[in-house]
C-alpha cells in the first residue's frame, strides 16, 4: 500500500521540472567551430537519437538540414557536455513520457528533452535528503544490519555521528545534526554524480559550508523543503524524529 510520504513525493516529482547542472549547460548560441570534437559529437548524437525517436515528426519540426543546424546552434549549450550515458538515459525517459501520452513530449521539444538528459540524483539511486535523513534516524542503532538505499546515505550518517543521531532527544540538537547530515550527504552525492569514489573522500572542513552550492544540491534541498512543507500541512513534525514519524504513519499505513 502506498504510504502518505510516498504520495507526497509523487506529487512533488510531478510538480517539478528537472534543473540543469551549471557544469553541463550554457545558454549562449554557439557555432560549431566553438565546440570541441567531443562536444560536437554529443550534440550530433543528441539530435540523431531524437530524430530516431520521432521519425516523421522530426522532419516536420526541422524540414531542412539548415533548420536542424540552426536548432543545434541555438541549443548546443544545453547538450554539448552530456555524456553518451546521459543522452541514452534521457532518451529512455523521453520514450516513457511519449508512451504515457505526456502532451509536452508528443513533438520534438529540444530544451525539454535536453533537461531530461541532465543527470539527476535519482538516476544514481540517491534518495532525496529528507528520505536519507529519515533512513539514518530510523537505522542508527542497526548500522551494520540495515540494507542501505545507497552507500552515500550510510557514509553521510557515519560522518554526522551514529551515536549522536541515535541518542539525540533535543529538537534544537536534532536540527543541527540534520544540517550537518545534509551538508555531508550533498557533498557525497556530488561525488557520486561526478563519477568519483566515496572511498577515501576527504572530510569536509567547516569552511566548506560557505562555498556556493551547485544547482544539483539546490534542487535536492528544494525537494527536501517541499517534502517538509507537505508533511507540516498534514500535521507531521519533520523534526520530530523517528518516533514522531512512526506514530503518525500508524494511521495511514
Amino acid at each position: 500500500m502506498e504510504t502518505a510520504i510516498q504520495k507526497i513525493q509523487v506529487s512533488i516529482n510531478h510538480r517539478q521540472l528537472p534543473s540543469p547542472s551549471p557544469l553541463k549547460t550554457s545558454t549562449s548560441t554557439l557555432r560549431g567551430d566553438q565546440l570541441s570534437r567531443e562536444q560536437r559529437n554529443a550534440v550530433n548524437l543528441f539530435y540523431a537519437r531524437i530524430k530516431t525517436v520521432y521519425g516523421s515528426k522530426f522532419k516536420v519540426t526541422f524540414p531542412s538540414a539548415e533548420d536542424e543546424q540552426l536548432s543545434k546552434a541555438e541549443w548546443a549549450g544545453q547538450v554539448m557536455n552530456l555524456s553518451q550515458e546521459d543522452i541514452e538515459r534521457g532518451v529512455e525517459k523521453l520514450k516513457a513520457k511519449i508512451v504515457e501520452g505526456h502532451k509536452d513530449y508528443q513533438w520534438p521539444n529540444v530544451p525539454l528533452i535536453a533537461a531530461l538528459c541532465q543527470p539527476q540524483p535519482e538516476d544514481y539511486g540517491l534518495p532525496l535528503q529528507e528520505q536519507a535523513w529519515h533512513e539514518v534516524q530510523g537505522n542508527s542503532y542497526q548500522v551494520d544490519r540495515h540494507q542501505w538505499s545507497h552507500p552515500a546515505v550510510r557514509e553521510a550518517g557515519k560522518r554526522t555521528g551514529w551515536f549522536d543521531i541515535m541518542s539525540c532527544v533535543d529538537d534544537r540538537r536534532r536540527r543541527t545534526l540534520k544540517e550537518q547530515f545534509d551538508r555531508h550527504y550533498g557533498y557525497l552525492s556530488r561525488r557520486v554524480m561526478n563519477g568519483e569514489s566515496l572511498t577515501g573522500a576527504p572530510l569536509l572542513l567547516e569552511s566548506d559550508q560557505d562555498q556556493k552550492k551547485s544547482l544539483t544540491e539546490q534542487l535536492m534541498e528544494q525537494q527536501a523543503k517541499a517534502l517538509e512543507d507537505q508533511m507540516r500541512s498534514m500535521g507531521i513534525n519533520p523534526a520530530g524524529g523517528r518516533a514522531e514519524f512512526l506514530k503518525r504513519m500508524k494511521g495511514v499505513l
